[in-house]
């Protein structure tokens, strides 16, 4: 039996094959990329027929025919891999509709490769502006939150071990810093995605006379890909796309992480309601916070599709293959769409998540984390260099340890202590200096000026990173704006040929 698609080869694909590649690929994708490749056959078609290389009358009735298959949906194909993959059995079933003699010209100055290149950008955008829209409404979520609990001192940590006092909001609003950046990466993405490959032809363009920045418009894309090979050969931006998910996902993953110990029982600083948990089905004690555990795993995801995609892409030659295009992004799909869905989970913890502030001052207060604001006291009250007074608190720490002592435990006679037993010397400071020093919420307030948590400080800050939102927001509104303008325009130019006088009137043409 002689090939389904091509005059040349004189046999159907190997049943292996079909079965191995073809079958569960077309399976896989054709309904995922069916709307994408609708919107290119429109707008490849209306550039046809506007600039002469299609007949009135053929362009008109290949746009009712794709205006129909749009409608109809997946159902509407017989899907068969001897066919190969997507387009075909699409264009499959225009002919079988229209006839090969009008249903044939539908991708005459085409080839799969610019089509599917394009598929696969404007699937891209789709995925990069819902990730972009989630990662800006946990962003404010985040800015919200740190606003209402800029004043809710807890212990900062380091190395997993008590740091220095900061705040839950201030916490909050490093995070919110972090996806600021992550938000940047997926921007600048865009700008490098939502370019169109369309009218590249297979690698050299086309000797028919089209208007590729026509295309372009009408799918929403900035301008056209300017060499035709590497519109074809590549898919960076879609691979970069997955990066810089990746590292979104991983700044939320760490989040997590933080929530995930501070809702142990040993920790006991924040508090989840139970409709972001699951039980055991035999410890009838059981909360566990499921939801961050799969937080923290879904980067995992986009970090396996990103070495997928890096694996197959690494070695192909500087044009269309397979192995650079569709097996480089076989995971980044699935990826993606976890991306979408992952992050809007973040949120709700964000927005759920309630801090003890009794229990997070008291561990504050407690853990010696005020012990740098103690040495900083030490350098201005009593004159010592910075690494003396290092040393003396550190005697201070291990002399209170060692008498079972917290750190709101500690007064004049212990440091005095330890400066003797380190330089020799008391230091004589006053116990309110000692006391003021020790307090994590006076050491939180004496941080100003430097992106500390001080309350003037996370103010600023806040402020700051609303106005960045703000324009990412509205930089976002305008992005969805211009494709749905072009979503129009395509739609308007499609509905001109099909019921415009100009159509009708062509409509007895021969086809050409």
């Amino acid at each position: 039996m002689e090939s389904k698609v091509s005059g040349f080869l004189k046999e159907t694909m190997a049943p292996e094959i079909l079965d191995g590649f073809m079958a569960p690929a077309l399976e896989r994708t054709f309904a995922v990329t069916l709307p994408f490749m609708s919107a290119i056959n429109k707008a490849h078609v209306v550039m046809l027929g506007e600039r002469g290389i299609l007949s009135g009358a053929a362009t008109r009735a290949l746009l009712e025919a794709i205006s129909d298959l749009e409608t109809e949906g997946a159902d509407a194909f017989a899907l068969d891999p001897a066919r190969e993959e997507a387009y075909f059995n699409y264009e499959a079933e225009v002919i079988r509709r229209l006839g090969a003699e009008v249903g044939g010209r539908m991708h005459v100055a085409r080839s799969r490769n610019d089509l599917k290149s394009t598929v696969d950008r404007l699937h891209a955008r789709e995925k990069a502006l819902a990730i972009m829209a989630a990662t800006n409404a946990l962003r404010r979520t985040l800015l919200d939150r740190a606003e209402a609990y800029a004043d809710t001192v807890m212990p900062g940590y380091t190395h997993l071990q008590p740091a220095q006092p900061v705040t839950y909001g201030w916490f909050l609003l490093g995070v919110a810093n972090g996806l600021e950046r992550d938000h940047a990466r997926l921007s600048d993405c865009y700008g490098r995605l939502n370019l169109s490959p369309l009218g590249a032809g297979a690698i050299a363009g086309t000797s028919f006379p089209i208007d590729r920045v026509r295309t372009a418009e009408l799918l929403g894309f900035d301008r056209p890909v300017p060499h035709a090979q590497d519109a074809i050969a590549c898919r960076d931006a879609v691979i970069e796309l997955v990066s810089a998910s990746t590292f979104l996902m991983t700044t939320v993953g760490r989040l997590a992480q933080d929530y995930y110990v501070m809702t142990t029982y040993e920790f006991s600083t924040m508090e989840l309601p139970d409709r972001v948990a699951i039980t055991s089905s035999i410890m009838p004690q059981k909360k566990n916070m499921a939801a961050l555990e799969n937080l923290k795993g879904r980067a995992a995801y986009l970090l396996g599709a990103l070495t997928t995609a890096f694996a197959n892409y690494k070695g192909v030659p500087y044009s269309h293959a397979q192995d650079g295009t569709a097996d480089s992004l076989r995971w980044a799909w699935d990826a993606l769409d976890e991306a979408v869905r992952a992050v809007p989970v973040a949120r709700v913890i964000v927005e759920s998540a309630t801090p003890r502030r009794a229990r997070m001052l008291q561990l504050a207060g407690e853990n010696y984390s005020t012990a740098t604001d103690l040495a900083d006291v030490l350098v201005r009250e009593a004159g010592l260099s910075f690494r003396d007074a290092h040393h003396v608190v550190g005697r201070v720490v291990r002399l209170g340890l060692d008498a079972g002592l917290k750190a709101d435990d500690i007064g004049a006679a212990l440091v005095d202590r330890a400066a003797q037993e380190t330089l020799g010397r008391p230091l004589g400071l006053g116990e309110e200096t000692i006391r003021t020093a020790m307090d994590p919420v006076k050491a939180v307030e004496s941080r100003r000026h430097t992106g500390g948590p001080s309350r003037a400080d996370t103010a600023d800050m806040i402020a700051e990173a609303r106005d960045v939102l703000e324009r990412d927001e509205a930089g976002l509104r305008a992005r969805r704006a211009r494709i749905a303008e072009a979503d129009a325009a395509l739609q308007a130019a499609v509905d001109a040929i099909r019921f415009g006088p100009v159509g009708a009137a062509r409509a007895g043409e021969m086809p050409t």
